[in-house]
């Protein structure tokens, strides 16, 4: 019986309760080798284990094969055979007698080598005589067929993650998507890509108007769910599955023929409601009739500037639009489907076309835009996210910026808060105590590496070292700002364009690396806030084999709109595409979520980012055993990466196994007392933890993943970062009760951390299981924006189920204004529990503790997936 079809929106949980005060992998050579597994002392129950893995994917595919028309049968089906450990497989030998060889993964960290094979009906008994050979001695003495047999760890009948050939993990399945499927025609007897028709037209999914033949495989696009793809592993099982790119397609395309690719699209959309969330862009202006943006504009397009409209002569802030509302328009144009955008668009003139004359600081004509914006709309939206791909260019290229606040990063940082804003010259004016109704979510880019990419991008050896030349260029003010998103960029995009002109040209950073574009806070003080945030899709570089010829090209970037007429696409790269994408994600989670505010939709990006494999290479031991400390971590991972990627699916939606709830609270820092002000108050959150289910994992690892938000009032002089001077107003953190440690306990240590922590700094001992967090509460408390993973046992962490906020140091203590005394301040509070090998439902007993409904579906599905594994980690 089939899988029942996942619900397409599991909701991450909002908490009601009150609170009580990364070295390219080695590629394995094709065949075996000297090296196989001793299986002296069971090679039977080794033979009888294969065997049987062999015939139950055969039965398997009989029973699968029952209901399709004899005429459409496959004669045969495909098996993934994975090999032992660190040992390799006999690949030629998969490939032979009858068998094909479809694809083979070599072996990286924590996983073996891997093939998929094609088994001919008739052929099955060839291959379990060639397995039962292995019980058998050659007049040598030694086992038959070893080099084929001896290494083969299992057989199973083939899964859709197996055909997977990007290094980037399976997306999720329930989403449709647009797929690439690689067709292997020697292995059917009819045409595979009429049988993929056929299935497109009964299911409903859509094609590419045309298929490819290249070398020996048939190659199409389709977009369906993945869930419905795996029908083809029945029927037409594809060698491989790929992520489709069209990129280089459009791009090449003649100007004329663009433009009925963007009409097309035009006609296709469906504006969000009136009242929906807005991207308010702030950069160079806009095209205003631009096809695929006007509807979304609305005519919501000012400038700051009174001498110049909010025209786009540049170019950048209407390639900045079409990111923040589309994301990269390949797929969108590559569909014929509806699409149905979920949030409009807004843009302030933030950069003049021409000198003004007279000098204005970008404080303040940042703080006149956003102003512009939220006075001179018509109609406000429910909420609203600034996107802001500007960064200062520094005297020195690699110098960025030091961490320290400028007026700048602190008119952002009071903007972010709610304050209101005025700024002349070099002297920044608050008026009035920030209000938390207006605080804004303000999202930044870290700036670019620019003039430094041809010739200083090369290791000692001449080869390109582009990761040291990003940790050596630090971000650009006011990325620094403590309230902000700021985003770094990473890509995936590593294809090299077709044609001899790129004969011999590979990408410069690897699938899942860093963009060479990013720039990162590796080189600055321990003490500065950890930027970037988050990371996004920023696009890659072209070199030659001898390192000396570098290319931007138009496949390396992503689809967007552009501001000429004849041709209304365009690409965009770096962290200025990566900002407007984390914009749009910022958007469309306050479109689902109308409940959170500003400092919980930036808490729920950075919670539900990853790292990719490539950016934890070195980080861990094969048994997953960290190999650096929380500092090197910090500044090897955090201060370059962020906290990673986030993905739509997981920005929106949680898993049965991977929980995420949002918690809103507010605390009174400090308050005044006869003998003076001191902190004022800590806040417990007890968690519904699905205890039952934790402890029916005792033994099993699980990961308690903690981000706390909240936006500080600048304290920006230059005069020391102590006491009254220093720059946060407040500081809050978070801290876990110890499974074995009473609430009274517990609320002592807190109290005594919360006193001996002043301006930052932590004068008590660490409490000991400290040592279970991945960061530590050393390194992840810098800035306003704190998140750490908890790894431990299940029945340790379901002892626990206590969070405490609670405040450190800050200015408004030190001040002693009566205005900032005894004023509550607000906070976002996100916790997800995962049982990151073993899909167990802990979405259901905690949505019922909360009286949330659980989703239609949700709960047949966990009763059909229970028990088989997974991996879910922190890459």
């Amino acid at each position: 019986m089939p899988d029942p079809t996942p619900p397409r929106f599991t909701p991450h949980l909002l908490v009601p309760w009150t609170a009580t005060t990364l070295v390219p992998r080695k590629q394995t050579a094709r065949g075996g080798g000297s090296d196989l597994v001793d299986r002296s002392s069971d090679r039977q129950g080794h033979v009888t284990r294969l065997l049987d893995g062999l015939r139950r994917a055969q039965q398997e595919a009989v029973e699968d094969r029952r209901d399709i028309a004899e005429e459409r049968r496959p004669s045969g089906f495909a098996v993934h055979v994975e090999a032992a450990g660190d040992h390799g497989l006999n690949l030629e030998a998969l490939d032979s007698s009858g068998l094909t060889l479809l694809s083979a993964h070599p072996a990286s960290p924590g996983h073996p080598q891997d093939a998929v094979v094609w088994i001919p009906d008739g052929r099955v008994q060839t291959f379990a005589d060639k397995i039962s050979q292995f019980t058998q001695d050659t007049p040598a003495g030694h086992p038959k067929q070893a080099a084929t047999v001896a290494n083969i760890e299992g057989i199973q009948r083939v899964l859709l993650e197996h055909l997977w050939q990007e290094e980037t993990p399976l997306p999720e399945l329930h989403m449709p998507r647009w797929w690439e499927l690689w067709f292997d025609p020697s292995i059917a007897e009819e045409d595979q890509i009429q049988a993929l028709h056929r299935a497109a037209e009964d299911r409903g999914w859509q094609l590419a108007p045309r298929s490819i033949t290249i070398g020996d495989y048939h190659v199409a696009q389709v977009e369906a769910p993945g869930d419905q793809l795996r029908l083809l592993l029945t029927t037409n099982c594809p060698a491989e599955i790929r992520r489709p790119s069209f990129t280089e397609e459009i791009h090449t395309t003649q100007r004329a023929l663009q433009m009925p690719l963007v009409t097309d699209l035009a006609a296709r959309l469906e504006q969000a409601p009136p009242g929906s969330p807005t991207v308010c862009i702030l950069d160079t202006g806009i095209r205003q009739e631009h096809l695929l943006l006007k509807d979304a504009l609305a005519g919501r397009a000012q400038s700051a500037f009174s001498t110049e409209g909010p025209d786009d002569r540049h170019g950048h802030g209407t390639e900045m639009a079409g990111l923040a509302l589309y994301g990269d328009l390949d797929a969108a144009l590559a569909t014929n489907e509806p699409v149905q955008l979920t949030h409009g668009i807004e843009t302030v003139k933030l950069l003049p076309a021409k000198s003004l004359g007279n000098p204005r600081t970008y404080g303040e004509v940042t703080a006149d835009a956003i102003a512009v914006a939220e006075t001179g709309a018509v109609e406000q939206p429910r909420a609203r996210v600034f996107s802001m791909a500007v960064t200062k260019q520094s005297v020195r290229p690699e110098n960025g910026t030091d961490g320290t606040a400028t007026l700048w990063s602190a008119t952002i940082d009071a903007l972010a808060a709610g304050t209101s804003v005025t700024v002349h010259n070099d002297m920044i004016e608050l008026h009035g105590v920030p209000d938390p109704a207006a605080a804004r979510l303000i999202v930044v880019s870290v700036g670019n590496i620019r003039d430094r990419l041809p010739h200083e991008m090369r290791a000692a050896d001449g080869s390109p070292a582009h990761l040291d030349l990003c940790d050596t260029s630090r971000i650009e003010d006011p990325a620094q700002a403590w309230n902000i998103l700021a985003v770094g960029a990473y890509t995936d995009l590593t294809d090299v364009p077709a044609g001899p002109g790129f004969t011999g040209y590979r990408a410069l950073a690897a699938a899942g690396e860093l963009s060479p574009f990013s720039r990162t806070s590796v080189s600055m003080a321990d003490a500065t806030p950890i930027k970037p945030d988050i990371v996004l899709e920023g696009g890659n570089l072209l070199v030659d084999g001898a390192n000396t010829q570098w290319h931007h090209h138009d496949i390396m970037g992503l689809t967007t709109t552009g501001i000429h007429i004849d041709r209304p696409l365009t690409t965009a790269n770096a962290t200025s595409a990566a900002t407007a994408q984390a914009a749009r994600l910022a958007a469309m989670a306050h479109a689902a979520y109308p409940a959170l505010g500003p400092e919980a939709i930036r808490a729920l990006l950075v919670h539900e980012a990853r790292w990719t494999a490539p950016m934890l290479q070195g980080v861990y031991t094969r048994t997953g055993k960290p190999k650096m400390g929380p500092g090197d971590f910090a500044r090897k991972v955090l201060r370059r990466y962020g906290w990673g990627v986030p993905t739509e699916e997981r920005v929106l939606s949680s898993a049965t196994n991977a929980v995420t709830l949002m918690i809103q609270g507010s605390l009174t820092p400090y308050r005044r007392y006869p003998g003076g002000v001191r902190l004022g108050e800590l806040k417990l959150h007890e968690l519904p933890w699905p205890r039952e289910q934790l402890d029916d994992l005792g033994g099993t690892d699980v990961e308690l993943r903690v981000t706390l938000s909240y936006f500080v009032e600048p304290n920006p002089g230059r005069r020391g970062v102590r006491g009254q001077h220093t720059y946060p107003s407040h500081r809050l953190r978070f801290a876990m009760k110890g499974s074995l440690e009473s609430q009274a306990a517990f609320e002592r240590r807190i109290a005594e951390t919360a006193e001996a922590e002043d301006d930052g700094i932590t004068r008590v001992k660490k409490f000991e299981a400290d040592d279970a967090w991945v960061v530590g509460p050393t390194n992840r408390n810098r800035g306003s924006l704190h998140s750490d993973v908890w790894r431990g046992d299940a029945t340790e962490l379901a002892g626990s189920g206590m969070l405490a906020v609670y405040p450190a140091g800050g200015w408004w203590k030190d001040h002693n204004r009566v205005d900032r005394v005894d004023r509550p301040v607000t906070y976002a509070l996100l916790v997800s529990l995962t049982t990151p090998d073993i899909n167990t439902d802990l979405y259901t007993p905690t949505a019922v503790k909360l009286d949330v409904p659980i989703p239609a579906g949700l709960a047949a599905r966990v009763e059909t997936t229970q028990g088989v594994p997974i991996q879910l980690s922190l890459g």
